[in-house]
């Protein structure tokens, strides 16, 4: 008998993921399929990264395309895909100039390192401090880790970095009082989609922004998971009007290779020079062809008015299913980043979903998660939604009375 991925995956691989025990072997479009045939509605999106779906041929194309010239020649070489996709990003955002890197932790490696060299170019070494949040979420290695402010994720490996501290959610008013002489920068998530997809307030906003220019501290705005048409704008942080001096990019903008990149306004792109930062890999020209291939498709206006339809139709699905099951409660994202938020942890959950044909998240332990394809149709949403509420009915039947 065949043995399933899982079983072997679980003889040779190391376990830092709780792996589901399915088949996948191949996708099209917004489905993926498994060994036996059957098919499941992809609502997680590679988490995050499948904008245009799986097997897009603007994407098979310009990866084959550049594998027939070269893969790689490091960064010691000027790279057209790479200068072409930072044309592009530049263009639509409004930074100066681009790093690129493989990932999203990276490009929050390379973002913290920049602003702490912008203030020692000044002569204010003494602003190291990067102020982060309750929740956040922005990487695995040990910079990126000290930033983020989940403290499960930290336990075993011993003290994390100096120089971070970590303040309330939306809370301004602590905020305030932790921005101080030695803060090099403030770093968000525009929604902090791992630690439950945990909206911003306008005054949140607003008062980030306000201590960037009373204080002089910098702006990263981490837009590795809501950015890149995701929240139905190219870029979330400018659509909740955050003045960000450093953006950090990765998940989508790849076409699922692996692909990050940190934007820098014009004041910080002054202070670098050569052998200040880099990587053998980042900006890989094949990885950038493929994202300059998703570029062009999402920044149309056209495209990006659909994730918003989408975003609506979803909602108020979720909402209709809020109203019919009264274990769920709050719906919270923008665009095709929601969560819908749960009485009891999720995990098990997600299991239903799968088993009825549909591929979701958990974000923290009580919040299911949704990042489709920004590709998904009427028809998609439509679907996924009775296959929702059938893993809905399935599995809390038992449990009604404890929820009420």
């Amino acid at each position: 008998m065949k043995k399933s991925f899982l079983s072997q995956d679980a003889a040779i691989i190391a376990s830092t993921y709780a792996k589901a025990d399915v088949d996948f072997v191949k996708g099209k479009g917004v489905w993926l399929f498994d060994s036996k045939g059957k098919a499941y509605l992809d609502f997680a999106g590679g988490l995050a990264v499948n904008a245009l779906g799986h097997s897009h041929p603007a994407i098979t194309k310009a990866i084959k395309k550049q594998s027939e010239k070269f893969l790689h020649i490091s960064n010691l070489y000027p790279n057209l895909p790479q200068i072409e996709l930072a044309k592009k990003m530049l263009s639509l955002t409004k930074f100066s100039k681009a790093f690129f890197c493989n990932s999203g932790t990276e490009a929050n490696e390379a973002a913290i390192k920049f602003a702490r060299k912008y203030f020692f170019n000044k002569g204010e070494g003494n602003r190291v401090e990067i102020i982060a949040f309750v929740n956040s979420f922005h990487g695995r290695t040990y910079g990126a880790l000290s930033a983020t402010g989940q403290e499960k994720l930290k336990t075993g490996f011993g003290e994390m970095l100096a120089g971070f501290k970590h303040v309330e959610w939306n809370n301004a008013e602590e905020l305030k009082k932790a921005v101080g002489p030695n803060t090099a920068a403030i770093i968000l998530e525009p929604i902090a989609a791992e630690g439950g997809i945990l909206m911003p307030s306008k005054d949140f906003i607003k008062t980030i922004n306000e201590l960037q220019k009373q204080k002089g501290c910098l702006i990263i705005a981490d837009e590795i998971q809501a950015g890149f048409g995701r929240s139905g704008a190219i870029s979330c942080s400018k659509l909740f009007g955050l003045k960000a001096d450093i953006t950090t990019w990765a998940k989508a903008i790849g076409g699922g290779l692996p692909l990050g990149m940190a934007l820098i306004n014009a004041k910080i792109a002054e202070c670098l020079k050569p052998g200040d930062h880099g990587t053998t890999f980042g900006g890989n020209p094949a990885a950038c062809a493929a994202g300059l291939a998703v570029l062009e498709i999402i920044s149309k206006p056209k495209f990006l008015a659909n994730v918003k339809e989408r975003s609506t139709q979803l909602k108020a699905g979720l909402e209709a299913l809020a109203k019919k099951h009264k274990f769920l409660g709050e719906i919270r994202g923008e665009g095709l980043l929601l969560g819908i938020e749960t009485k009891k942890p999720v995990a098990d959950l997600v299991v239903a979903c799968r088993k009825q044909g549909l591929i979701v998240l958990r974000a923290g332990t009580n919040v299911l998660r949704f990042l489709p394809p920004l590709i998904i149709t009427k028809s998609d949403v439509k679907k996924a939604l009775e296959k929702l509420d059938a893993a809905l009915l399935g599995y809390f039947l038992n449990y009604t009375k404890g929820f009420n």
